[in-house]
């Protein structure tokens, strides 16, 4: 652990360190591969009430704040046998625990921002839950199997489920959850990993007509809308390698959906339903991606809004006359959910504002946005 926290303190991200680490230590058992990733990325979600923020005093440090936290036996893991780090020395003994600020787990600036958005007792909720790890759900592909039958399968082979309360499709995963990529439901399309807030949103955007999803990335919108509608979707990414993955899923699940390259989109035509799941800080989930909490800056933060909107203009000339436009997120800071719904509503006056939904940071679900408009036109 001491040693991909050393490579994470050098500026390389946790999973790539993770990645490295598991390919140089071949002695390490999948059991203490699981262990060691498990430790790691919980030291890296809690750095700062592990006393690392804003900097530790070393990687040794970091990891022994983390662990304390994480309630481990200290005299057991420090004790200098075999691969085990040094026994502790008289100053490391000395506990003192974090204050209080610290206990937030997020840089001053953003946990400033999040009171100036959401005040101070909804604030401090969302920054506790991003101090733990996130649900590993399922999304049930309905038109293969029912809710009951997947539970059912998933059972019979140790993988325990229960309902997810924010989507009719979702399940979370209580137990063996790193079996489920190798189950035969999730080979033979039955079901996906995709977070209940994210089907949530999927489920809550009115599809009609034809259907332009534009950021698709690795498809997972279009691929939650083509189970729940049975529609036809196109995908569109300016990242053609980020789409490489929806043809297989959506054979797999049975879908139809065809994939725009970056250089054919301005041939592609008008959609009547045009879905924009932008760039953005990812703060909704940082539990997944612990790193974008402690490199995310006030100034970068702009980066991305000013970006949002680059894009919501590239993509809006492909909105057919009473079409619908939905903008997606997953973010928790107004800049890019609220801020930009005015900002559309101000710089394209045909936009009619339809409805929204946003989804703070909670045990069940990541935090995301939506907003949805209709083209008066």
């Amino acid at each position: 652990m001491i040693e991909i926290l050393e490579t994470v303190l050098a500026g390389v991200p946790t999973e790539k360190a993770l990645t490295n680490w598991a390919r140089a230590s071949r002695f390490a058992g999948s059991k203490d591969r699981a262990a060691i990733r498990d430790y790691v990325y919980q030291a890296v979600r809690c750095r700062r009430s592990s006393g690392a923020w804003p900097s530790p005093g070393s990687a040794r440090a970091w990891a022994l704040g983390s662990l304390r936290q994480q309630g481990a036996d200290i005299g057991a893991l420090f004790n200098g046998l075999g691969h085990a780090p040094a026994i502790l020395d008289l100053a490391e003994s000395d506990i003192s625990g974090p204050t209080p600020p610290d206990l937030y787990d997020v840089p001053d600036w953003v946990l400033e921002r999040m009171i100036e958005d959401h005040g101070m007792e909804k604030a401090h909720e969302i920054a506790r839950t991003l101090r733990d790890r996130a649900p590993v759900c399922l999304r049930v592909n309905l038109r293969k199997a029912t809710i009951q039958q997947v539970q059912e399968a998933l059972e019979a082979d140790g993988i325990l489920t229960e309902l997810n309360p924010v989507c009719d499709t979702a399940l979370n995963v209580l137990s063996n959850h790193r079996k489920v990529a190798m189950h035969i439901c999730f080979k033979n399309g039955l079901i996906e990993k995709q977070d209940a807030g994210s089907q949530a949103v999927a489920a809550r955007i009115p599809v009609h007509g034809r259907i332009l999803d534009y950021c698709a990335g690795g498809g997972g919108k279009s691929l939650a809308i083509a189970a729940r509608t049975g529609a036809t979707l196109f995908a569109h990414d300016i990242n053609h390698g980020r789409m490489s993955e929806i043809e297989p899923r959506a054979n797999r699940g049975g879908h139809d959906i065809s994939v725009i390259a970056p250089d054919d989109i301005n041939t592609a035509g008008v959609f009547d339903t045009l879905i924009c799941d932008i760039p953005c800080s990812g703060s909704g989930a940082w539990r997944r991606s612990p790193d974008g909490k402690w490199r995310l800056t006030s100034d970068e933060l702009l980066v991305f809004v000013n970006l949002q909107r680059k894009i919501l203009e590239k993509a809006i000339v492909h909105l057919a006359p009473g079409g619908t436009l939905a903008m997606v997120t997953c973010s928790i800071f107004a800049s890019e959910n609220q801020e930009q719904k005015e900002w559309l509503l101000s710089t394209f006056k045909d936009l009619i504002y339809l409805d929204e939904m946003l989804l703070t940071p909670a045990d069940t679900h990541d935090g995301l946005y939506l907003v949805t408009f209709k083209n008066r036109l």
